[in-house]
């Protein structure tokens, strides 16, 4: 190799630099890939295309880059952790367990390793498993409120209602200006009876983000349970102003104004809107159903109650739509 290759390829390199420090990614790129054109092989260079890439969100072709990294330095680390986010983001999560475990065997007090191959483990609901190492993620680093918040949601889900709402709580308030512990503390507090608390909380998350849909079918949801139907419709609405596609939004639109309103026709419109958006959901058939009776188009209104019931047996709301319906039938 020639002293002028060698300068020209570190040319190439800072130049890459320079592009990744100003985000400009695709040159960035195109500057490592000059650089391994004069210095094939390079780990170092490999890795930072590597790096490049993966902030294009070409994830495919990090993912080659740390593997071309790993074959000439299979003690890299690092490029294993990448590696496995890599292949996380591609779906592949067993092949990411495994690059984030041979890190850690690597690295054994690697708390990002242990948080990421958490994450990974809460995908394949390996839940017990999940918790065990965002734990321990936590236990070599406490201040990281995004891992306390994906423990919450692995404790959730195991029905540890007592554990999430104390890891919510607390990535809260780490986090004071971050919405989503928030809605999630007060999911769990309506799972737990406590409305007046899970609405305070939907108050304040609805304050954070005034433009999150989700949130406001959340508190609208919470508001209807509540005898509040004006101050649901209102959310329900604003929510579908601020995403008309959603399914979610009319079908819950739908149910309020088929229990609440003498003027139908807009509510039979949007539940007709929420099942052909998502006709797997068991409210927009259910509003529907409602609707339809109201009509008095009961034979119609029997069919959607019974479909809403197909897709949710266990709901007993659903149930007793269906009864209603179904006893004033001829």
């Amino acid at each position: 190799m020639t002293q002028e290759r060698l300068e020209r390829a570190r040319q190439e390199v800072s130049l890459g630099t320079e592009c990744m420090e100003a985000k400009r990614f695709e040159e960035a790129e195109l500057h490592f890939t000059s650089a391994l054109d004069l210095l094939q092989d390079d780990p170092g260079i490999l890795f930072q295309r590597g790096g490049a890439r993966f902030a294009r969100g070409d994830y495919q072709g990090a993912m080659e880059d740390y593997s071309g990294v790993l074959r000439l330095d299979p003690a890299q680390a690092q490029a294993l952790y990448n590696r496995g986010v890599c292949r996380a983001n591609l779906g592949m999560l067993e092949e990411a367990l495994l690059d984030y475990s041979r890190a850690l065997e690597l690295n054994p007090e690697w708390a990002g390793a242990y948080a990421v191959r958490g994450l990974a483990r809460f995908c394949l609901e390996q839940y017990e498993e999940a918790i065990r190492d965002l734990s321990k993620a936590l236990e070599i680093q406490p201040h990281m409120p995004d891992v306390l918040n994906a423990r919450g949601h692995a404790h959730l889900v195991s029905g540890d209602y007592d554990l999430a709402l104390e890891d919510f709580t607390r990535a809260s308030e780490m986090a004071p200006k971050w919405v989503d512990p928030l809605m999630s503390r007060g999911t769990v507090l309506l799972i737990l009876g406590r409305e007046g608390e899970a609405l305070e909380d939907l108050d304040r998350a609805v304050q954070m983000a005034p433009e999150a849909s989700e949130l406001r079918l959340a508190r609208g949801s919470v508001l209807e349970a509540r005898g509040q139907t004006s101050r649901a419709e209102e959310d329900y609405r604003k929510a579908l102003e601020l995403d008309p596609g959603s399914a979610r939004a009319a079908a819950l639109l739908a149910r309020l104004l088929g229990r609440t309103k003498e003027e139908l026709q807009e509510a039979l419109g949007l539940a007709e809107r929420a099942v052909a958006g998502d006709p797997q959901d068991p409210t927009g058939w259910d509003a529907k159903a409602w609707v339809l009776f109201r009509l008095g188009r009961t034979q119609e209104a029997l069919t959607c109650a019974e479909r809403a019931v197909s897709l949710d047996p266990s709901d007993s709301e659903l149930q007793k739509h269906l009864r209603v319906i179904r006893s004033a039938c001829p």
